[in-house]
């Protein structure tokens, strides 16, 4: 159970995650916070192009699941039963609590699970917790200030794990006498 901050992964929407990004890293099991990763706070309907998103993930065997810390009493789950995605809603994060729910739900182990939210304090560290792939999402909508200013707090970390993958491919790939190894 590693305690880090630190995404392994960093995308600008769920939607940059290719179905051909789920086949080479080995991922069965997607797992998505809800608010301001599927949809902006305000908004209670997906958009066409993350319809289009989880029909090919699907298509390709990839289970989706809402995994949220959400309380408000209907949203989460008539937004999972209307579209057919199944969920954990109070999951807990950044406790491993509902992560752990969602795997065995689907018997998924780590290595084939990973879990994508814009909020290093409670996804990140939750799915680092839990040892799947962790991937930050930047934020949909900034809907007030709070949210700037934990934005604004986690760029730190945001840089540093940046820095820790850039480094990390810069050694997978070295030059031994004109021979290339990766």
């Amino acid at each position: 159970m590693a305690f880090s901050l630190l995404a392994d992964l960093e995308v600008s929407s769920i939607l940059d995650l290719t179905p051909e990004w789920f086949q080479n890293n080995g991922i069965r099991l997607m797992l998505l916070d809800f608010d301001n990763t599927v949809v902006a706070y305000t908004v209670s309907e997906p958009s066409p192009e993350f319809l289009r998103w989880l029909k090919q993930l699907r298509a390709i065997g990839v289970d989706v699941m809402i995994v949220s810390n959400s309380r408000k009493s209907r949203r989460v789950p008539d937004f999972c039963e209307k579209w057919g995605i199944p969920y954990v809603k109070r999951a807990g994060k950044p406790s491993t609590r509902g992560i752990k729910r969602a795997m065995a739900q689907f018997d998924a182990g780590p290595e084939e699970t990973a879990l994508a939210g814009d909020q290093i304090f409670t996804d990140i560290l939750s799915g680092n917790r839990a040892g799947i792939t962790s991937i930050l999402v930047h934020p949909i909508l900034f809907s007030n200030p709070f949210q700037v200013v934990r934005f604004g707090i986690e760029q730190p970390f945001i840089r540093l794990a940046r820095r820790k993958r850039s480094r990390n491919m810069e050694r997978s790939t070295c030059n031994y006498d004109d021979h290339t190894v990766k």
